[in-house]
């Protein structure tokens, strides 16, 4: 049987380029690429000011182990130890067809984290010329690439001029802080100009694991990594109540949010103590809500996985409609380029229907995709 499969989860790695003229701009509070830094081999971007360097290599070596020593000898070299599509779109469409797929929605890696960055002014330029760029990227195959966009928020008169912008100019998505300020959260009616623009525009909103508006996605700091990661998506999913409580889903019910690379083997049991939470608690969530909190997620979110055969288990406690699979090329953790073997695990004995809606119809009606512009399906 032919089968199409897109991935909703995948990765651009900003060229260089990107960030080309920003120390001409602003000096020592630019990013800026640079060959070793802090006594550290290989190509880093480095911001002066946070003396947070980002290892770049480490972003595109999928395919490899992080416990092989030549994939830590592959890092060092930046770009050029990747492979070409990272930096080239049309190589990149083979890359594609060697994992079996046809399509991909893309986020920044480098730039999941100027979403943090607490020079507004320099986070804005950064924005605005990774926006420009992935554009660029995309223009080579619109229906197989599809880039998302970068928005300031918290900053609300900014992120919607460039939310306005990307719409301009054909970007399809947008990405927002998947962990707003602590002492801003996305109920704060400071955003409710943003909520409004954003239902107007109409493009998916993505809130991708990494890009929280605070460094640590204002998880807490006593938390050792592997806490962290192991329970990271405690932070979007303060993110998602905190949507859906506060009434911002039931005043914008058009608004869509992706929540991306968090897997999906939590959610059905957290929808359910969501509803008895609110149940417990419900003189603090607004008074106006006129559904279950888990009856906003099923209108108005949807989650990315990878390999979560968990989440494959329980997609009926999540909603088949709000799954979203995504290979996370070209990342180490990416399945590429096994990503048929990897599905043909998790899916086995799933409906030929309900594989479909996870792997391609939901991502294609997302975006608007148009399957007459793909190349033919794979045989699975």
């Amino acid at each position: 049987m032919a089968q199409i499969f897109y991935s909703c989860d995948s990765h651009v790695v900003e060229a260089a380029e990107v960030y080309d003229g920003l120390v001409d701009r602003f000096g020592d509070r630019a990013p800026r690429v640079v060959d070793g830094v802090n006594g550290r081999e290989g190509v880093y971007l480095y911001w002066p000011k946070l003396n947070r360097p980002i290892l770049v290599g480490r972003l595109g070596i999928a395919g490899s182990r992080l416990d092989q020593p030549e994939t830590h000898e592959r890092m060092k070299h930046g770009w050029e130890g990747m492979n070409p599509g990272v930096k080239d779109p049309v190589a990149r469409l083979n890359e594609q067809q060697v994992d079996g797929i046809v399509g991909e929605v893309m986020y920044p890696s480098l730039n999941m984290f100027t979403f943090a960055v607490p020079d507004r002014e320099v986070a804005q330029a950064v924005m605005q010329r990774h926006n420009d760029w992935i554009r660029d990227y995309c223009s080579h195959s619109p229906e197989r690439l599809i880039g998302v966009g970068c928005l300031p928020l918290p900053d609300v008169d900014e992120a919607i001029a460039e939310l306005y912008r990307c719409a301009k100019m054909g970007i399809r998505g947008v990405a927002i802080p998947c962990t707003a300020p602590v002492a801003k959260p996305y109920k704060d009616p400071v955003y409710e100009p943003f909520w409004a623009a954003a239902e107007e525009v109409g493009l998916p909103i993505t809130m991708h694991i990494f890009c929280g508006a605070e460094w640590g996605m204002s998880l807490p700091d006593y938390w050792d990594p592997i806490v962290g990661y192991t329970l990271s998506h405690a932070g979007i999913w303060n993110t998602v109540s905190n949507l859906i409580t506060s009434g911002v889903c039931e005043r914008h019910p058009k608004l869509r949010f992706i929540c991306a690379e968090w897997e999906t083997g939590w959610l059905g049991h957290v929808l359910k103590r969501f509803d008895h939470a609110i149940y417990r608690s419900r003189n603090d969530a607004s008074p106006d809500l006129k559904m279950t909190g888990s009856e906003y997620f099923k209108r108005q979110f949807y989650a990315t996985f990878e390999d979560d055969d968990i989440g494959v288990e329980t997609r009926y406690s999540i909603g088949v409609d709000r799954l979203l699979w995504g290979n996370d090329y070209p990342h180490h953790d990416s399945i590429w380029p096994r990503s048929q073997e990897v599905l043909r695990e998790i899916m086995a004995g799933v409906p030929d229907d309900e594989r479909e809606a996870m792997v391609w119809k939901n991502v294609q009606q997302l975006y608007a995709i148009d399957q007459s512009k793909l190349p033919v399906a794979a045989a699975v």
